[in-house]
């Protein structure tokens, strides 16, 4: 694909991916490195722009792998406690409506299972996105997207039974 092509993506979709990046690393700055990184990307595989929805899928999957590694990585967990370190660790008990509870339990839960997994849990517990738009993002079956969201919450399950015991 063009530069020019890119540029004019870019101005059409470099937002929506922006949003999408401040909401998973809740730090403006990071996010817009990361959609840069991600138009950059594009340019350097050459993506094809085929359609609106199948260029913003491509975007949305490859914003959110980016800012799955970031989270993961070390020194991003140790800005993010500095910096969130209260909320991970609220004085109160978590409310009954927050399934996961705090950040640090989400990190760890999403550890323990793969990466799509993860990414799938992601997107549909902590973005909200539909089974139908997950699967259309990460360019998989419904069914698929189905069995991911099964895994991760045994896995919750089975983590927190493990914690009662």
């Amino acid at each position: 694909m063009a530069r020019n092509a890119i540029a004019d993506l870019y101005e059409r979709a470099g937002h929506l991916v922006h949003r999408r990046c401040v909401r998973m690393l809740r730090d403006p700055e990071e996010a817009a490195d990361v959609t840069h990184w991600v138009f950059v990307r594009a340019i350097e595989i050459g993506f094809e722009h085929r359609s609106d929805g199948e260029s913003l899928s491509w975007l949305y999957a490859t914003a959110t792998r980016r800012c799955l590694h970031l989270l993961r990585d070390g020194g991003n967990r140790t800005r993010l406690r500095a910096m969130h370190g209260e909320r991970l660790h609220p004085s109160a008990p978590p409310d009954a409506e927050d399934e996961l509870g705090s950040r640090q339990e989400l990190q760890r839960m999403l550890s323990l299972v793969d990466e799509r997994t993860a990414e799938i849990a992601l997107a549909t517990y902590v973005m909200g996105l539909s089974n139908d738009r997950a699967a259309e993002m990460f360019q998989v079956s419904v069914r698929t997207v189905g069995r991911a969201r099964q895994t991760f919450e045994a896995v919750v399950r089975q983590s927190r039974a493990e914690e009662v015991s």
